[in-house]
């Protein structure tokens, strides 16, 4: 396709020349001797001004007539260039103004790809993607389809209220450069805050460099208290694993009555991907039996990789158990320096799961695989294969051919041998993974953090906001209100649980339902929180398929508040190791806090010190049954729906 932009940087530049030689060549011609190139340089400067534009002496030179004519054309072109520039930025902002609402703002797509603006429009969502150049063929088919594409290569204030980013949906920061992501990242924050409208706008960040990453979670973060804003940060790797991990979780393929059978999963070859991947199950993998999930690291390098991961996750002991199996060909043949036994054991792996940068050969240790496992057990299909598929191969493109077959041929991958691919990029960067999921993953995390915060802190709000005491009754009336709302079996919504509770809390303190919002709401409760907090609710909502598992393996399932509470000894030691776990990957240590409340505070959210990071036995009570809330909760969290609108 044309570059029309590249195109008229090769144009201007050589018409301009044109002028200048013409020019020259023709004052020569009628000058004589007396002719000055400076003064001839000069003069043709002021043909762009349309100076000394008079009809006899321009016919009187074919060269200056051609010169002139040419510079009265480029002037012409510079001053339509100019207006068609103003009005069509006009009409934009306009059409912006007059139409987008909970839009997608897409700044850049080098991370998340072309596949995810044809998802977001394929899922009729509004889209404006922002690009530093945007000479890019995929964006100019954008453009006439429709969608609007600016290109910018610096983003201001005034560029951002154009593109109403404060009445937006969300704005997905995915240029392949950490610092330009980060200081989008900083304008928007402070554009959103300014802006003064009560919209709360998800901004979803990539960052590559994990170290930039845990600086933004640990230190940019400590007092989030805005409404108009959530941050989240996201990457493609650590993307992938979540997507894996939630729709091919470990636990669907193990078998928890048989206990003659060893639970593990294989992980085969290493990457960031495969790394993330690990640290989802350290931090969700945790079962009522007690026991550390097993995983076969199966790699050329497994032991380098091990003291590797022993270094950056030294704590990983206490939750996981990574055996290294060392790889000595892509062929899992003659692998004599296997015992018996590690043989035997990993053919006999519940799930394996492949992680890779090269696509073919991944896709060669795939079958290599499948080959070794059926020696072993006679058995093809008995073992589920998961597939991270790297997005830098044609590969997998084979399939996506318009042939009659392509059908079948996937269905035999997928069915008949039990291998699943999932694209890096493709399959895990979409709408329904990055805005649709995760809103839905936020609104659990919101409701959970709602319930905490009335059984632990609105007795103290509601004491040092109106000074209302001995609120015991009222708040364990809220919470039973809350927990036997699942009993109807109706449908809720997050709005429906805020409503609920604020009304009973307003009968019982004579308070109006305008006085207590702006303290007590849901949005309220969450804004308080830190990205770390906000990031272990997701993880306890994430958890809620497991503990799904856990109960259905315990004989408790349908829910009810009394098979929970008859758990209550299995079942709370799970949650407080899971929570153990997510706290260490996040950097948190065991420490005793200090009383002061300010002190207190600044240890655990900037010191990252927590002194429940300790075996469930050692806990208080009042500390062992926090971690049956979540269990509690559940029923009504089933019931849950989200509202989000394209």
């Amino acid at each position: 396709m044309e570059n029309k932009t590249g195109l008229k940087a090769v144009i201007v530049p050589v018409m301009i020349g044109m002028i200048f030689v013409l020019s020259i060549i023709g004052f020569k011609e009628e000058m004589g001797h007396e002719f000055s190139l400076a003064a001839a340089f000069y003069a043709t400067l002021t043909f762009f001004t349309l100076d000394n534009m008079k009809p006899e002496e321009v016919l009187s030179n074919k060269y200056l007539f051609i010169a002139k004519y040419l510079a009265a054309f480029l002037l012409g072109f510079g001053i339509y260039n100019l207006v068609y520039v103003y009005v069509n930025k006009q009409w934009r902002n306009f059409i912006i103004r007059l139409k987008y609402r909970n839009h997608v703002v897409v700044f850049s797509t080098k991370m998340v790809g072309h596949e995810f603006i044809n998802d977001l429009l394929a899922n009729h969502y509004k889209v404006i993607v922002v690009e530093k150049i945007n000479d890019d063929p995929f964006l100019t088919k954008l453009k006439k389809k429709g969608v609007i594409v600016v290109e910018d290569d610096e983003i201001g204030a005034d560029l951002l209220d154009s593109l109403m980013v404060s009445h937006a949906g969300n704005c997905i920061l995915a240029s392949s450069e950490d610092d330009r992501n980060i200081d989008l990242t900083l304008k928007l924050i402070k554009h959103l805050t300014e802006a003064g409208h009560r919209k709360n706008v998800r901004i979803l960040t990539h960052i590559n460099d994990r170290d930039n990453i845990e600086v933004i979670r640990d230190y940019m973060d400590t007092g989030n208290s805005d409404h108009n804003f959530s941050l989240e940060v996201f990457n493609v790797s650590s993307t992938a694993a979540k997507k894996i991990y939630d729709h091919f979780p470990p636990h669907e393929f193990f078998q928890f009555k048989d206990r003659t059978e060893e639970n593990a999963i294989a992980v085969v070859g290493f990457n960031d991907a495969a790394e993330d991947f690990i640290l989802e199950n350290l931090i969700l993998s945790h079962y009522a039996d007690g026991e550390n999930i097993k995983i076969y690291l199966v790699d050329a390098d497994a032991d380098a990789i091990i003291h590797r991961l022993s270094y950056q996750y030294p704590y990983h002991r206490e939750f996981i158990d990574i055996i290294p199996v060392k790889l000595l060909n892509n062929k899992f043949f003659a692998n004599f320096n296997w015992s018996k036994e590690l043989i035997e054991k990993l053919s006999k792996v519940k799930a394996a799961y492949f992680f890779g940068n090269k696509g073919s050969e991944l896709i060669n240790l795939t079958w290599r695989f499948r080959q070794f496992v059926s020696g072993q057990t006679l058995n093809y299909v008995q073992t589920p294969i998961m597939v991270c598929f790297p997005e830098d191969t044609v590969i997998l493109k084979l399939h996506d051919s318009e042939t009659t077959n392509k059908d079948q041929e996937m269905s035999l991958i997928n069915g008949k041998f039990n291998i699943h691919y999932i694209n890096l990029i493709t399959d895990t960067c979409t709408s329904a993974r990055l805005i649709e999921h995760s809103e839905f993953i936020d609104m659990l995390s919101r409701v959970i953090n709602y319930y905490y915060s009335i059984k632990y802190e609105f007795s103290s709000l509601l004491k040092e906001h109106w000074g209302i005491t001995d609120t015991d009754k009222l708040i364990n009336a809220v919470e039973m209100l809350l927990l036997d709302k699942a009993e109807d079996g109706a449908e809720l919504t997050e709005q429906e649980v805020e409503r609920l509770v604020l009304t009973r809390i307003a009968e019982g303190t004579k308070l109006s339902l305008t006085a207590l919002t702006p303290q007590l709401s849901i949005g309220s409760r969450w804004h308080t929180l830190t990205y770390h907090k906000k990031s272990s609710n997701r993880y306890a909502a994430r958890h809620f398929a497991v503990k799904i598992s856990i109960m259905k393996n315990l004989g408790c399932f349908p829910l009810t508040k009394s098979g929970i509470l008859e758990s209550f000894s299995v079942i709370a030691p799970v949650e407080h190791k899971r929570w153990c776990a997510e706290k260490m990957v996040h950097n948190y240590r065991f420490g005793v806090l200090p009383k002061d409340r300010a002190a207190k505070n600044d240890a655990k959210e900037i010191l990252k010190i927590h002194d429940q990071l300790i075996p469930y036995q050692k806990l208080t009570q009042v500390e062992k049954e926090k971690d049956l809330n979540i269990f509690l909760l559940m029923p009504m969290l089933s019931l849950l729906k989200t509202g989000l609108k394209k």
